[in-house]
């Protein structure tokens, strides 16, 4: 099989975005901190060589925040293509972006391969996921005083959640269940649900394939992705102040609250290609989100203002930040000096 060079790869990615017209202005981008993984581009560059000499299909699922499927999945990903020493080499660090200035800040406190997931409805607090004793577990970062508190622990996973009502904690809940006495009937499970106060656990998903949680910016409704067996993926929504069960809205993954609470963007394939949408918390409204880049799309959330959205845009085994508007109009790189995944603006 050839293997188109990645200097050239990412030339046409260029032409491509120039046939969209005008691009995004310095102006135009609020100056709220973008958290992110980010790989430097020494490293980025030698893990995109390393896909590609295992000849692996160009695919985020090392890098998915979905842990609905097989909650090892990344960390078994990884150690197949890069082996088991090399795995932590290529995890990237929880970092945070000024979107005016191109600046990275580290969060050092944080593990390597943490995954930050929702601020709270302040911002200044981040809620993240990293791996702890054998399990994912809900992390936050206080912006104030630096530090760092575990809000979740084991036996269960508890790899994604968002801030609902009253900031209390949205969480995907993954357990194992069966008969310890039959292995092959073991199997493994994921529901969201609503934690505390105290011990109390509210369960808004049946499962038992569910993830992907976004809260809304008031917490009254939780948009989630349930998995069926064919491996559709459909956004839901919960609301805590509406009776009767939670709606299908659109098929698709990756779903983010717009800050008015009126919209949800997310990913969702055209073709075999990966593209941005958009669609009403009713349901109604859906549409494509620009015309796309050529690349394969991913991860959208959108800014504090509203205006734009941040998503990955992955091509040659690289990871790159852009923003385009929230009508879909223009695109611009935002973050090139390395790769960057996993945006929450």
């Amino acid at each position: 099989m050839t293997r188109v060079p990645l200097v050239f790869v990412a030339g046409l990615m260029l032409v491509a975005l120039a046939c969209q017209g005008p691009g995004i202005a310095q102006d135009e981008i609020p100056a709220e901190s973008i958290a992110f993984i980010y790989h430097p581009e020494a490293q980025a560059r030698r893990r995109a060589e390393r896909y590609a000499k295992r000849q692996v299909p160009e695919t985020r699922s090392g890098f998915d925040r979905s842990a609905i499927v097989n909650l090892n999945q990344a960390r078994d990903y990884l150690e197949k293509i890069f082996g088991r020493r090399d795995t932590n080499n290529f995890a990237g660090q929880l970092s945070f972006l000024n979107p005016r200035n191109r600046r990275v800040t580290v969060l050092d406190s944080a593990r390597k391969g943490a995954i930050p997931l929702a601020w709270s409805p302040n911002r200044r607090r981040l809620l993240f996921a990293q791996w702890d004793l054998g399990t994912l577990q809900l992390f936050e970062f206080d912006r104030d005083s630096r530090a760092v508190a575990q809000i979740t622990g084991g036996p269960d996973h508890h790899p994604q959640g968002c801030y609902g009502p009253d900031e209390r904690l949205i969480a995907v809940v993954a357990q194992r269940v069966g008969s310890t006495k039959s292995p092959a009937l073991i199997r493994q499970i994921s529901r969201i649900a609503a934690l505390g106060p105290g011990d109390a656990v509210e369960w808004i998903s049946p499962g038992p394939a569910d993830g992907e949680p976004t809260c809304s910016p008031d917490g009254s409704e939780v948009a989630y992705v349930r998995l069926s067996s064919g491996a559709s993926s459909e956004i839901w929504i919960y609301s805590f102040t509406e009776d009767g069960p939670s709606r299908s809205i659109a098929k698709g993954r990756e779903p983010a609250f717009s800050p008015d609470g009126e919209w949800i963007v997310y990913s969702r394939a055209v073709g075999k290609t990966p593209a941005l949408w958009r669609v009403r918390r009713d349901g109604t409204g859906r549409t494509r989100l620009g015309r796309g880049s050529g690349a394969d799309e991913y991860g959208p959330t959108v800014s504090p203002d509203g205006s734009l959205v941040v998503y990955e845009s992955v091509s040659g085994n690289r990871y790159r930040l852009f923003v385009r508007r929230f009508d879909g109009t223009g695109d611009s790189v935002l973050f090139s000096d390395g790769d960057g995944t996993h945006a929450v603006w």
